[in-house]
């Protein structure tokens, strides 16, 4: 009731204006609603979730986490063991090592045997060797598990590679669909390393790419990219499709911890590194009328994330231009889930 519309510094749009009412031009809409996020889960890789070892050093939850070992994908250099991955100083070590250089060669065979009964399958070192390089065979008999409880491979190449490193999943323990998922992280892009935090949909025994993957942190070579991968009409994985978006770094940008975001709704995709945006979909561009195949990333499809340091393989880079070891340094990750809006 007491204010007053002068026109000039900038207020001239409020000269239609009587006292207790103003009667100027149509309001502007307000501004979208903003989500209320709710923490649903986190790991800060400190004494509080990490348990330790028979050795005493502290490693990574086994209520969140499952570690990976052998060769996995990609024809990647490293053997994944669980060993190099520790919670150090209130925070995840990953860390990439050379256990021998590339022209020594392991005495005796490439792989052995563990744990596995032939009377089930035949099996036996040399049957083992496509498992090791430069073959990294994926399919039988590499993807046969011992008689254990150890999730291992029975073809052990462990003694022969040339690089060891680790790689985490949170599947059957912790899957999530619509978020927010954060990290904090500080990595290495030197030539061989390459550092990802990946989710994976989990779902009604479908394969990949119909089950979606969401490349939240892939960084290798100067370079953060982000991805989001679906099936093309074959279903094949030789037609996936990739949405990617990506921004150099340097060795500076390196030096320091950086936080990675994934928001992911019912309708879209945002991946963000500090804040920028550098990879947003609309995630009809994966419906069954371009696809051919259901919206892995709709509907509440549960996906599981991995989290790991490779070297060298499809995007890693030439190993042989880096001094090991290398590592990946994972301060939290965070997963929010909406519960309103403003």
């Amino acid at each position: 009731m007491q204010a007053q519309c002068i026109p000039g510094f900038g207020t001239a749009k409020c000269t239609p204006w009587t006292a207790g009412r103003c009667t100027g031009a149509k309001a502007e809409p307000a501004s979208p609603a903003l989500p209320i996020w709710e923490l649903v889960w986190e790991d800060h890789f400190d004494s509080q979730t990490c348990v330790p070892d028979t050795s005493g050093t502290l490693r990574p939850s086994p209520e969140f986490w499952s570690p990976e070992t052998g060769y996995k994908r990609g024809k990647e250099l490293q053997w994944y063991q669980p060993k190099n991955a520790e919670c150090k100083d209130g925070a995840l070590v990953i860390t990439a090592r050379r256990e021998r250089q590339a022209w020594e060669k392991p005495q005796g065979p490439q792989c052995q045997v563990v744990n596995w009964d032939s009377i089930e399958q035949p099996l036996d070192n040399a049957s083992c060797a496509v498992c090791a390089p430069p073959y990294f065979q994926y399919y039988n008999p590499c993807d046969l598990v011992r008689n254990d409880d150890s999730g291992g491979p029975a073809c052990d190449c462990s003694e022969s590679a040339e690089f060891t490193s680790a790689s985490l999943m949170t599947r059957g323990k912790k899957e999530f669909s619509y978020g927010l998922f954060e990290l904090r992280a500080k990595i290495d892009t030197r030539p061989g390393a390459w550092s990802s935090w990946w989710a994976i949909g989990d779902f009604d025994y479908v394969p990949w790419p119909k089950n979606g993957e969401i490349d939240i942190m892939d960084a290798f070579q100067r370079m953060v990219k982000a991805s989001v991968i679906h099936s093309g009409e074959s279903g094949l994985p030789s037609s996936a499709i990739q949405h990617a978006g990506a921004r150099m770094i340097d060795r500076e940008w390196e030096k320091y911890y950086h936080t990675w975001q994934l928001e992911w709704d019912k309708d879209f995709m945002e991946i963000r590194i500090d804040g920028e945006a550098i990879l947003k979909l609309d995630l009809s561009v994966a419906d069954p009328k371009r696809t051919s195949w259901p919206n892995p990333f709709t509907q509440g499809k549960k996906f599981f994330m991995i989290l790991n340091l490779a070297v060298g393989g499809h995007s890693g880079g030439d190993a042989s231009l880096t001094q090991f070891p290398t590592q990946l340094h994972v301060d939290y990750i965070r997963v929010y889930q909406k519960k309103g809006t403003t």
